[in-house]
């Protein structure tokens, strides 16, 4: 327990005389406890503060401060991190979180003389539902020489690229294949659960062409 911490939350009468310990406690601050035990044993005992809204409380077990708001602590210390996906996977719910934001991106299709293949589509699993962003279609430009691809970069989602001409004197033809669609929905989700994560692949390289990019999932949650 560190030196700040405290197992009560004292109230003091009129002429009653501190000790240095009970101004040293006053003067810390927002109360310091070694964990949620301690901070609920230091309310409504004998001499002690009577819990009420807008109490603060900072616990020494997790780093966070805390605001009772009538009915229950809340934290207000949260942090905002990201489950980055570049391929498909599992997502582990961390403890206390139950909501989270999905930013999902499609597959983008494959490009060349003949049509590529569509983007793999890219989801998340919430427990509301699955949220999924598709992926792009494939191109082509029926040419037969003058190849120029260019592939669609790894999780980028984006379209492959080609240009060709009909023959050697003909006029160029270019031809980019469509992105994979981008969506940002958020979702309730269980501490502890897994939630399965699809990252949708880049599509097929069409006749002497290119392939899409991949896509990607992040998933931005607090704690």
């Amino acid at each position: 327990m560190g030196a700040n911490a405290q197992t009560s939350v004292p109230t003091f009468v009129a002429s009653q005389v501190l000790t240095a310990a009970q101004v040293n406690q006053i003067n810390t601050g927002v109360p310091v406890f070694a964990d949620s035990t301690a901070r609920t044993n230091a309310f409504g005992g004998s001499g002690e503060k009577v819990l009420a809204q807008g109490q603060l409380s900072y616990l020494e077990s997790d780093g966070k401060i805390y605001v009772y708001n009538g009915t229950s602590w809340v934290s207000i210390s949260s942090v905002t991190n990201v489950a980055a996906f570049t391929a498909s996977g599992t997502w582990t719910v961390p403890a206390g979180v139950t909501y989270a934001i999905a930013h999902i991106r499609g597959g983008g299709g494959g490009a060349g003389r003949t049509a590529g293949g569509a983007g793999g589509n890219s989801s998340v699993a919430f427990a509301g539902g699955t949220i999924t962003a598709t992926g792009g279609n494939g191109g082509g430009d029926g040419t037969n020489s003058g190849d120029n691809s260019v592939a669609g970069v790894a999780n980028s989602g984006q379209g492959a690229y080609h240009q060709g001409a009909l023959n050697t004197n003909d006029q160029n033809f270019a031809t980019i294949a469509g992105n994979g669609a981008y969506v940002v929905a958020g979702g309730a989700v269980t501490p502890a659960a897994s939630i399965t994560v699809t990252v949708g692949a880049g599509g097929t390289a069409g006749g002497t062409g290119a392939a899409g990019g991949s896509g990607y999932v992040w998933i931005e949650y607090q704690v």
